[in-house]
């Protein structure tokens, strides 16, 4: 009997709390921007000043925040003294502003001057000097045809590759500094994939790589067309992280890591194996290429699983390799992508949930909200896409009944809203700090 009332009191307990929370969170939903700064001041006035000057600055400024009673502030500032990261943004132009403006203008006129100068001493040298080009074709030609040859071509292009990533990072300017890095990236991705293929035009070795991701190239080929260039390319990707402090690249080295281990010889040669575990009932219509889908599903699933067991979880990666296996799972669970059978179709259900629901409990856990949010929407996406394609799998058809579908979809994301509003604790899998 004690311990039914223990059990009572702390759910009675808890219950409170998440109504607390709700009730907060409403009103941090419904903060403007201006009672945001005020109660972000108020929260570092509390951390770092006396209580006679917190409680001065809350007395000033209690209109500007209405109705919130001054226990709501104090919590409601403690979290966006936790959760908040201040920016520099212009608010209004000032002389400093404009006379960095004026520089950056000026770097970029220059540039702008010398392209101009350029084309006009091609122009003037056209015409005084007419038999100028015919000299310097008949003279320069066979050096100039063996220096832009195909071949030595994307080697220059690959050396010009080598130099952005090494001295992109140090250019001041965000934005040219971005674009020469990742210009860079994707000349040593492209040069890398030429020079191993031994195809010099962006056609011909695209086709190359298409063909290595279905069964034409043997797997040391699909390794050295595809995973050598990947690999090292998310290499230089890494060695970017180091020495440049913005944020996007960490998000961008798991891309070409991926593509390099889906086509690594040892997995090529156990893709049938690997398929059966997503795949694990015997279906004589399966295709090839479905099974190649399932493997580099399973792969990522697997490369997921090892983010998670790092020591030091590296929460970028971790995010875009979600994103990716969220669509992924999302495409391959419908009927109509890959005919693997009704039981393979129901395992497959039954591993993009667990997966969706493994996402939201990893982000609670993390205190990852984005992972949070991508699998709770990945799970509503699931269920808008159950709700038109389970009754064509059943035999009913939506011929001439789209209308109504489509108002029934309306009426069942409306009841979705309505619960989340009215139970947010359900769905608030976050320990309260």
């Amino acid at each position: 009997m004690r311990i039914i009332k223990i059990f009572l009191f702390l759910l009675t307990f808890s219950q409170a709390a998440f109504a607390t929370d709700a009730a907060l969170a409403k009103i941090l939903a419904s903060l403007s921007s201006e009672q945001r700064t005020l109660l972000y001041q108020y929260g570092t006035l509390n951390t770092w000043a006396s209580p006679a000057e917190a409680d001065s600055f809350w007395r000033v400024h209690q209109p500007a925040l209405g109705a919130i009673s001054p226990e709501q502030g104090k919590l409601l500032a403690t979290e966006l003294l936790t959760n908040t990261e201040l920016t520099y943004t212009i608010k209004k132009p000032s002389r400093l502003q404009a006379l960095r403006g004026v520089f950056t203008a000026s770097r970029l006129l220059l540039g702008l001057a010398a392209l101009v100068g350029a084309f006009a001493a091609v122009q003037l040298i056209g015409r005084y000097l007419p038999g100028a080009w015919q000299w310097l074709v008949r003279h320069l030609y066979p050096f100039y045809r063996r220096l832009f040859s195909p071949q030595m071509l994307s080697w220059e292009l690959l050396i010009v590759a080598l130099a952005g990533i090494y001295w992109g990072p140090l250019i001041p300017e965000l934005i040219i500094r971005t674009i020469v890095i990742h210009v860079a990236l994707v000349l040593l991705w492209t040069q890398l994939t030429a020079i191993l293929t031994r195809r010099y035009f962006a056609k011909q070795y695209t086709h190359i790589i298409l063909q290595s991701f279905d069964h034409y190239n043997t797997p040391l080929q699909a390794f050295l067309y595809v995973s050598v260039p990947a690999i090292l390319t998310s290499g230089a990707v890494l060695w970017v992280m180091q020495v440049c402090a913005d944020v996007w690249y960490p998000y961008e080295v798991i891309v070409p890591a991926m593509i390099g281990i889906f086509t690594l010889p040892p997995l090529r040669s156990m893709e049938k194996a690997l398929s059966r575990l997503l795949f694990p009932f015997t279906y004589e219509r399966l295709r090839p290429k479905d099974q190649r889908a399932a493997t580099y599903v399973l792969i990522s699933l697997v490369v997921w699983g090892v983010l998670l067991l790092l020591p030091v979880v590296l929460r970028e990666a971790l995010l875009m390799l979600t994103i990716f296996l969220t669509g992924a799972l999302l495409f391959i669970s419908i009927a109509d992508v890959i005919h693997s059978g009704g039981k393979n179709y129901i395992w497959l259900q039954v591993v993009t949930l667990g997966f969706l629901f493994g996402v939201v409990v990893t982000g609670s856990q993390l205190g990852m909200l984005l992972l949070t949010w991508i699998g709770m929407g990945g799970l509503l996406v699931y269920l808008l896409i159950k709700y038109w394609e389970l009754p064509v799998v059943l035999g009913w058809s939506w011929k001439d009944k789209k209308a109504w579908g489509a108002l029934g979809m309306a009426l069942l994301i409306w009841g979705i809203a309505t619960l989340i509003r009215s139970r947010p604790e359900w769905f608030a899998l976050f320990p309260k700090i």
